[in-house]
């Protein structure tokens, strides 16, 4: 079945970066840039992103940054350096996404995320609308989504859906926010905390204004103290403040030959107030999850201004400290060229580009960008509603599809029983789940971001599940008025059931769904993509 994106933007309107500055192909890399004095000028010529193993084999240290703005574009080309480089090379990464929230290779949305609040997406920060509507006065050019975020109030910042290649916790990313990646090899003297050590490092020296490589321009405080805590975070403290803030979270990717460590740097996120909304799941009571969990922590801005002039500035002295240490520990005696081993990367202009440029990195948009990564490669979980009018369903999921909705409710007219409420419990199973029990419609895949109709889909689960026991005794079990269960019973249930469910259900047809027990499932899994049938 072809789905059309409602959460994520579609390949054929795929942006590029808010930046206009250059607009040549990505493979074309030589691009000078003086950002440091001991910088010598790039010859003429260019290297091809397609000779990286080559270059990186004999060049020594190379540092990469990013123009692009597209998470997906961005961590497909991080992808890129770590399989297509030298083993024996090191590399630095640098770059800045739009709004999105990332999760961790093994996490689940569901769980780690508010998926109706990212859909709904964030207010424009009034810098950016400002600097937008410059842009456009001045005829740049910007890619617009494609049909996504169907309940997305108009003018609002759509947020996108990331899930990246390697483990970790679930993150958001904006403007104030530095993505940096550090790909070593994978020896022995490769710690976790290593280049976050250096990454604090480099901030300390930002507190030292006789530093030659500050802006002039980035007056201001000094950055408050840092450190590396125990689960190695970048936390840090304000004067005359006891607690601790996260500022910087890692995730790491270990292959047999690569070490790859990319970290975050929340120096002056517009949006840090609605990251806890973004993060805080409506399901998290409900959902016993198989992956992986992230763990929550209180975060700061290291220095927040509402300019975006200065927030550049600031970026680009911490950007240049940490290039800086980075030299320091890998290039002795070497010295930095730029577009030879320190590149500028730009945007291609459309994904067509992309794709003719280099389809290696193109197939790996595709791949990010897609709702079997995104939400297919989700664990195993359950989800227990809760009793809701008497009423309460257990869903089994796995790869982001139902595998099995259990369901309890009370028996027709046993409410006047004087010894207490007589419940049914039900099972419908789907898929692979349902093949392996021998039923009819092993063929059917309900996927949890495509239901429109979860009342519906109740009432059809009930009935199939009525259907699936060939009017045999449905299991039940009595409740004593203390709210206990008791011995368990048979009564026989006979319902009629007309076919043709798929295409709808009709009034009398299976169970009342509890409008409250609808809106909580509605909650945890917003309709995100849409089917074919429905454009």
């Amino acid at each position: 079945m072809r789905v059309a994106p409602r959460l994520l933007s579609t390949l054929a309107k795929w942006r590029t970066c808010s930046q206009s500055t250059f607009s040549i192909p990505l493979v074309s890399l030589a691009q000078r840039r003086a950002v440091h004095e001991r910088a010598q000028p790039a010859p003429s010529a260019s290297w091809n992103l397609e000779e990286l193993w080559r270059v990186s084999k004999a060049s020594g240290p190379l540092v990469f940054h990013l123009a692009s703005d597209d998470p997906y574009l961005n961590l497909s080309i991080e992808h890129y350096l770590l399989t297509k480089s030298s083993p024996e090379s090191h590399i630095l990464l640098f770059y800045t996404n739009r709004p999105c929230v990332v999760i961790g290779r093994n996490q689940n949305p569901w769980l780690e995320t508010d998926l109706k609040r990212i859909q709904e997406g964030l207010d424009p920060d009034e810098q950016e609308v400002s600097e937008a509507r410059g842009r456009a006065a001045a005829g740049e050019q910007r890619w617009t989504p494609g049909r996504h975020l169907r309940d997305r109030p108009a003018g609002t910042v759509p947020v996108d859906l990331v899930r990246r290649r390697s483990g970790g916790g679930t993150v958001f990313h904006d403007a104030g926010n530095l993505n940096y990646s550090i790909i070593v090899p994978n020896t022995r003297s490769f710690t976790r905390s290593k280049h976050a050590e250096m990454v604090v490092q480099s901030l300390r020296t930002l507190n030292t204004p006789a530093h030659k490589w500050l802006s002039s321009e980035s007056q201001r405080s000094d950055f408050p103290e840092v450190r590396v805590n125990e689960r190695n975070d970048i936390v840090m403290q304000r004067p005359n403040e006891a607690e601790w803030l996260k500022v910087s979270g890692s995730a790491y990717k270990l292959t047999r030959g690569r070490a790859l460590h990319h970290g975050t740097l929340l120096y002056s996120s517009p949006y840090i107030h609605r990251i806890s909304d973004l993060l805080r799941s409506p399901g998290r009571d409900f959902i016993t999850a198989h992956g992986v969990e992230s763990v929550r922590s209180k975060v700061g801005n290291l220095a927040y201004t509402a300019s975006r002039h200065m927030r550049n500035n600031i970026r680009k002295d911490i950007t240049e400290a940490i290039v800086h240490q980075f030299w320091t520990m890998y290039g002795t005696g070497q010295l930095r060229k730029p577009g030879i081993n320190e590149i500028i990367l730009s945007a291609p202009a459309s994904f067509e580009d992309l794709e003719e440029q280099n389809p290696w990195l193109a197939q790996g948009v595709q791949e990010l960008v897609s709702p079997s990564w995104i939400f297919e490669q989700t664990p195993k979980f359950d989800f227990r509603s809760g009793m809701l009018d008497n009423h309460e369903v257990v869903l089994h999921a796995d790869k982001g599809a139902i595998r099995s909705i259990g369901w309890k409710s009370p028996v027709p007219g046993s409410a006047d029983n004087p010894d207490g409420l007589v419940w049914r419990q039900r099972r419908k199973d789907f898929g692979k789940t349902a093949a392996h029990h021998g039923a009819r419609d092993s063929d059917e895949n309900v996927k949890l971001y495509q239901v429109q109709d979860w009342q519906a889909l109740l009432r059809e689960a009930t009935s199939s599940a009525e259907r699936q026991t060939h009017e045999k005794p449905t299991e039940c079990v009595k409740q004593g008025k203390d709210g206990s269960e008791q011995t368990s019973v048979s009564v026989s249930v006979s319902v009629s059931v007309s076919e043709g469910l798929s295409e709808g259900v009709s009034e009398d047809v299976g169970e009342c769904v509890p409008d409250m027990l609808v809106q909580r499932l509605k909650a945890v899994f917003p309709l995100l993509y849409r089917t074919s049938k429905e454009e």
